[in-house]
């Protein structure tokens, strides 16, 4: 399973997270669909699992990761067990 083309996940592909993100650095996990109380606050998901997302520094793609361990966030909310992730943070476990 995986897409090589970059940036670009598959649903179910297994995932860590970059450690120059913000929070969940170095965190694993697994592309996935939102739970249905995000997909009820944001219906633009492609595919059912990622979405683009405009942002200052132009269009930016983010997928949502349900992860394998809970994470605290940058300001020390949580533990989240899921997130939605810029995929230039996300890299490939092979």
């Amino acid at each position: 399973m995986g897409n090589i083309e970059e940036g670009r996940f598959l649903l179910g592909e297994k995932v860590k997270i970059s450690l120059n993100h913000h929070w969940a650095k170095g965190a694993t996990g697994v592309i996935a669909v939102p739970p249905d109380a995000v997909n009820e606050m944001f219906e633009d998901w492609n595919d059912g699992f990622y979405r683009e997302v405009k942002t200052t520094c132009g269009e930016k793609r983010f997928y949502w990761i349900k992860l394998y361990t809970s994470q605290l966030d940058a300001d020390g909310d949580g533990p989240y067990e899921q997130a939605e992730i810029e995929c230039n943070y996300i890299e490939r476990v092979i």
